[in-house]
């Protein structure tokens, strides 16, 4: 949400507002870097009392561990012998890191043609030839 331009988070903040004082059932999950604190301070003074900023450090080595794993595990696959522990040495559990690592494997694997994603933010494993089953039902261009 650090991106929003001020004028943009102003205005979700605003209806936010409103929201809250017609007692509307609407909740804002967001995420960002440390300066969003002070961007929704600046987009609209009385907002910073309306949110909560917990701050989302490292995570322990087993929960950033089990971050990387479970999603291959769900795929069938696992990573070599001392790549986890070089991923978590080179990450130090921050999630942002962990994600980008998990992400670059994921592409490794699509890549390769072993996984594809069947619909955003699915992933799928692929069948024996199922690239050559895909050219033949899916007109090229």
């Amino acid at each position: 949400m650090q991106y929003l331009e001020e004028r943009q988070l102003g205005a979700l903040i605003a209806a936010l507002h409103r929201a809250a004082q017609l007692r509307l059932p609407v909740t804002l999950v967001g995420s960002g870097l440390p300066q969003l604190v002070g961007n929704v301070g600046s987009a609209k003074s009385y907002a910073e009392r309306m949110f909560s900023f917990p701050e989302v450090g490292p995570l322990a080595a087993d929960s950033a561990a089990r971050a990387l794993e479970a999603p291959a595990h769900r795929l069938g696959v696992s990573y070599a012998s001392g790549a986890v522990d070089e991923i978590l040495r080179l990450a130090q559990g921050y999630p942002y890191f962990l994600q980008e690592w998990g992400s670059a494997t994921r592409a490794k694997l699509v890549q390769k043609g072993m996984v594809y994603s069947p619909a955003h933010g699915d992933t799928a494993f692929t069948v024996p030839l199922f690239d050559q089953s895909l050219k033949r039902v899916m007109p090229e261009g």
